[in-house]
């Protein structure tokens, strides 16, 4: 199952009349991504301790239906309280499905691959604001790379057999990694106020759980 791939929005247009400091700004984002990272790991832990498995229309509705609302009213609004509201449909409903997805790994995979998400996650953020000329032209190719992947995603539901290349987790891997760093430069380009911090914070959050599932993917062992 995965859970959110390829969703991802086109928010960062916007400017507004509460800019605020480089420094106060990404201050602000790490703490939005800290929230719902933190508010999925809670609601998937809440599920494995109530031992919810939901079915598959069940996972469509957590997974893909209440995302897509939540990125939707992100998107449409230049509210930040709104855009919250938003933000939480997205992060809450993705640990409801997340929780039974990491049960299929040992702890010590679901440990190491969060681990290598979080370095991983340092590392191109950084290089992100560092390297602007280079991610700068990214996006175009980027974005068909990401219509690519979809495209070999649903395949791969059709056809079992291609489920098992594991080039295509390290390719998918390595494409929300790419996205982490274009995101993270084109916050630093964009007008500095709270609805912004928080509609740059949807897209780095959907980067990082695409990045810690294939992550989980490939260097995960599946539970007897």
């Amino acid at each position: 199952m995965k859970t959110g791939e390829g969703i991802h929005t086109g928010v960062f247009e916007r400017t507004g009349g509460d800019e605020m400091s480089s420094n106060a700004f990404f201050a602000l984002l790490g703490m939005i991504l800290i929230w719902g990272i933190g508010f999925t790991a809670l609601s998937a832990h809440l599920v494995i301790e109530a031992g919810y498995k939901p079915g598959l229309w069940e996972a469509l509705f957590f997974g893909l239906v209440l995302p897509i609302i939540g990125i939707c009213i992100a998107m449409a609004s230049g509210n930040a309280f709104i855009s919250f509201i938003g933000y939480n449909l997205i992060v809450i409903p993705y640990g409801v499905v997340l929780g039974p997805y990491v049960q299929l790994y040992s702890p010590d995979a679901v440990r190491n691959a969060l681990l290598i998400t979080m370095g991983v996650t340092a590392f191109m953020s950084v290089l992100g604001l560092l390297l602007p000329d280079v991610f700068r032209h990214l996006g175009g190719a980027l974005f068909v790379a990401l219509c690519g992947l979809l495209v070999i995603r649903i395949i791969q539901i059709f056809v079992p057999s291609m489920q098992s290349w594991g080039a295509i987790d390290y390719a998918a891997a390595g494409l929300f990694a790419l996205y982490i760093g274009y995101d993270m430069h084109r916050a630093s380009e964009i007008a500095k106020t709270t609805d912004n911090a928080v509609d740059v914070a949807v897209d780095l959050y959907l980067d990082i759980l695409n990045l810690f599932i294939n992550i989980l993917k490939i260097a995960g062992k599946k539970n007897d």
